[in-house]
C-alpha cells in the first residue's frame, strides 16, 4: 500500500528533499490516488522514516472510499474530487506526495493560515530557496538552481481547485507574489513592499526579484525596473572586508548604468524608525508621493512582528 502526503507534511518532505529539489522535480507526476491508504503499525512508520517528515500529526490524502485504518498521529484527507493533471510526485518508494502548488492550495485551508502565511509560503515556493528542517543549520535554508514552482503554475491548479476551501486565500495572496527570491530575508523585504495597505504592506507594484540588468549581468534583490530603483539586501554586520568590497563594486556598475540603489541592513527592517525612513528614502526614489495615515504604521509594525521575528536567526 502507498501513502500520499499532502498538506503541510508535503511541504515538510519537500523541504527536507532541499538539496535533491532539481531531480525530485523531474520525477514522474501523477493525479491518481488509487492504491494510496493509512497502513498500519511498522509499515508506515517505514515509509515515513525516508521522506524526512518529523512533525506530528502526519497529513495523509486517501481516495474517498479507500481502504483505510485508524491510526494515532495522522489526519486523513479523503478526495472525493479528481485532482488536477500531474498533481503528486513520487517521493519515494512508496510515497507519494502533494506537488508544491497543490500543497499551497491545500496549507492554504488551514485555520493557522491567512492572507500573509499563504503569500510567505508561495515567495518560498516560487523562490530559489527552502526553509532547511535541521535544527542545527547554521543558514536555515538552502538554495537551489531552480525553484519548486511559480506564481503561474500555483494560478493554474487553484483555477482546477475553484470552489474548494482555500482557494479564496491563494487568489488573493498571489497578485503580490513575485518569483525569483533567494532567501527568507529578500522574501520579507518584497512582502512588506507589496503586500496591500490593508495588512499593512506598502502595496507597491511592479517588484522584480533577483532582477538581471543584462547589459552587465549584475543582478539586484529587489527592482523596480520600470523606475530603474532597486533594493539591495545587506543583512546584519557580518560582511568581510573582502566581500563588502565586491558587492560595492558590483553596485557601482549597476549604479553606473543609472539605477537608483538603496542598500538594506537587517536593522532597518526591525526598527520602527528605521523602516520609516527606509520607506520614506524608497518612495522618494519611486516618485511616489504617499502620506501614510498613522493607523498605517500600526498595521505595517503588526506585518513587520509576524515577518521578522522568525528569522532573525537567518539575519
Amino acid at each position: 500500500m502507498d501513502i500520499c502526503l499532502c498538506d503541510i507534511s508535503a511541504i515538510e518532505a519537500m523541504r527536507s528533499s532541499g538539496m535533491l529539489l532539481p531531480e525530485l522535480l523531474e520525477r514522474p507526476r501523477s493525479s491518481q490516488l488509487e492504491g494510496c491508504g493509512i497502513p498500519g503499525g511498522v509499515e508506515l512508520e517505514d515509509l515515513l522514516a525516508g521522506t524526512g517528515v518529523r512533525a506530528s500529526p502526519v497529513h495523509l490524502m486517501v481516495a474517498n472510499g479507500g481502504s483505510t485504518y485508524g491510526r494515532p498521529g495522522v489526519v486523513r484527507h479523503r478526495r472525493a474530487r479528481a485532482l488536477p493533471r500531474g498533481s503528486l510526485v513520487r517521493v519515494g518508494r512508496g510515497v507519494l506526495a502533494a506537488g508544491p502548488e497543490l500543497a499551497l492550495c491545500q496549507v492554504a485551508a488551514r485555520d493557522d493560515h491567512d492572507l500573509v502565511d499563504v503569500a510567505q509560503l508561495a515567495y518560498e515556493l516560487c523562490g530559489t530557496y527552502l526553509l532547511d528542517q535541521d535544527p542545527n543549520s547554521w543558514k536555515g535554508f538552502v538554495n537551489n538552481d531552480v525553484s519548486a514552482t511559480t506564481v503561474r503554475r500555483i494560478e493554474s491548479v487553484a483555477r482546477a481547485l475553484k470552489g474548494e476551501r482555500g482557494i479564496k486565500t491563494v487568489n488573493e495572496a498571489l497578485p503580490f507574489v513575485v518569483d525569483g527570491a533567494h532567501s527568507p530575508m529578500e522574501t520579507t523585504l518584497a512582502m512588506l513592499l507589496a503586500l496591500p495597505r490593508r495588512v499593512g504592506g506598502l502595496g507597491i507594484g511592479g517588484i522584480a526579484m533577483n532582477h538581471e540588468v543584462k547589459s552587465i549581468g549584475r543582478k539586484i534583490d529587489a527592482a523596480f525596473p520600470k523606475k530603474k530603483v532597486g533594493l539591495e539586501y545587506k543583512g546584519k554586520l557580518y560582511h568581510t572586508i573582502e566581500q563588502s568590497g565586491r558587492d560595492d563594486r558590483r553596485q557601482n556598475e549597476i549604479v553606473g548604468r543609472g539605477w537608483t540603489i538603496l542598500n538594506v541592513w537587517y536593522e532597518d527592517l526591525v526598527d520602527d524608525l528605521l523602516f520609516q525612513r527606509l520607506v520614506s528614502s524608497l518612495l522618494q526614489a519611486l516618485e511616489i508621493r504617499v502620506r501614510p495615515a498613522e493607523t498605517f504604521w500600526a498595521k505595517q509594525r503588526l506585518l513587520r512582528s509576524c515577518l521578522v521575528p522568525g528569522l532573525k536567526r537567518l539575519g
